[in-house]
């Protein structure tokens, strides 16, 4: 049986500051990332190098924890990591039930996460998977206390402790255009959850693929100022609706604005999982993150490096076959699903930049100028939305 650990300490208030599992630590605190296309290329010939070795490899003395801000099962951010560490664990012929334990509901405080750390190690976990960013700065502290157990956390590069993250915008670009090239009007609409970085990801790619269809495309985005709350989503999603918008993106973990919408005739997208039985007849697609081939060459990493990893932050998205989209066939004919996975292919060779200049946000500010890209670091920390989305972010 899976060992579990649950823990302790928890009040309300807590439980709700740990759901912030898809932001970003502040930009002053974030040092600068790898550029992708650096990031690309010496993935590249690492994981070829790591591929030679995996045969001969022993990951028998590997023993993984992971520190969760939610639970295993959130249908959202939190859920496609746990899949992704076991599927990493069956890729390299680990054990899930021998070599994983996790702890669920920590809050993002340091007395929760420092003892939620210390009871792994005390588990024998070498390898710990901090899966929240809300616990960025505690484990940036905590991570020098324990020199011999690599600490990985997702979120913005830091001292001390590898880092990973997902290229959320990837697949939403794509999911946006084809929202866009599918609506009969201008406007589309977004819900989002908490107005984190990774969130804005998903909104600013949702809108830059939105405009690359349409250039009149705009996107009308109205928040529920939570990680969880179906009833206030599937309001957004019923506001959004009323105002005339039959297609909108989603950044939120539950059901209730694609049931909503499902309940008025109109569609959504979904966020991290495929989320299609949420409302099958709503859902027309869903951005989708495969999280193993991250945790798959941090394990081995370890394993041959020990505490010197060969790379120190990873942003991967589908220029390592990591962001996906996963198509509702009985909404999305099979030719438009070739154009968007096309677009999505794009994406991944390089041919389409999604923070390419020149960029603006709605406040009128070029971010991008034309000819440039936006690097990784104001990638990560974007405290932004870009210029054809009706909103704010603050």
């Amino acid at each position: 049986m899976l060992k579990k650990v649950l823990a302790t300490l928890l009040s309300v208030s807590m439980i709700a500051a740990s759901l912030a599992g898809c932001g970003s630590a502040s930009s002053s605190e974030a040092a600068p990332a790898e550029s992708s296309k650096e990031t690309t290329e010496s993935s590249a010939a690492e994981e070829s190098q790591a591929e030679e070795g995996t045969a001969e490899a022993d990951y028998s003395a590997v023993k993984v924890g992971m520190i969760l801000g939610v639970t295993i099962d959130d249908g959202g951010f939190t859920q496609a990591q746990y899949m992704g560490v076991c599927d990493a664990f069956e890729a390299l012929g680990m054990s899930v039930e021998d070599q994983l334990v996790y702890v669920e509901l920590v809050a993002a405080d340091n007395v929760a996460v420092s003892s939620a750390a210390e009871e792994l190690m005390g588990e024998g976990c070498n390898v710990l998977i901090s899966a929240s960013t809300s616990f960025a700065p505690i484990v940036e502290e905590l991570a020098p206390q324990y020199p011999d157990v690599q600490f990985c956390q997702v979120g913005v590069p830091m001292e001390n402790c590898l880092t990973y993250h997902y290229r959320a915008y990837e697949s939403m670009y794509a999911i946006g255009y084809m929202c866009a090239k599918m609506s009969e009007t201008n406007e589309l609409g977004y819900v989002g959850g908490m107005s984190e970085a990774s969130v804005r990801f998903g909104i600013n790619g949702f809108a830059l693929g939105a405009r690359a269809a349409n250039p009149d495309a705009t996107v009308n985005v109205l928040w529920a100022n939570s990680w969880y709350d179906p009833a206030v989503e599937g309001e957004c999603a019923k506001t959004l609706i009323a105002s005339g918008i039959k297609y909108i993106g989603t950044g939120t973990s539950s059901a209730g604005a694609p049931q909503a919408a499902e309940a008025e005739g109109a569609y959504t997208t979904c966020f991290d999982l495929d989320h299609k039985d949420f409302a099958p007849k709503s859902v027309l697609a869903s951005f989708v993150f495969d999280w193993s081939p991250i945790f798959k060459q941090i394990i081995e990493g370890y394993v041959e490096h020990g505490m010197t990893p060969y790379v120190d932050n990873y942003f991967w998205g589908a220029a390592q076959g990591c962001s996906k989209i996963a198509f509702n066939d009985d909404l999305v004919d099979a030719d438009t699903q070739a154009e968007i996975q096309g677009v999505l292919d794009k994406i991944a060779s390089g041919e389409i930049e999604v923070y390419g200049g020149e960029l603006k946000n709605n406040e009128g500010e070029v971010l991008v100028e034309a000819g440039k890209s936006m690097d990784d670091a104001a990638i990560l920390n974007q405290e932004f939305l870009v210029e054809n989305v009706i909103g704010t972010w603050k």
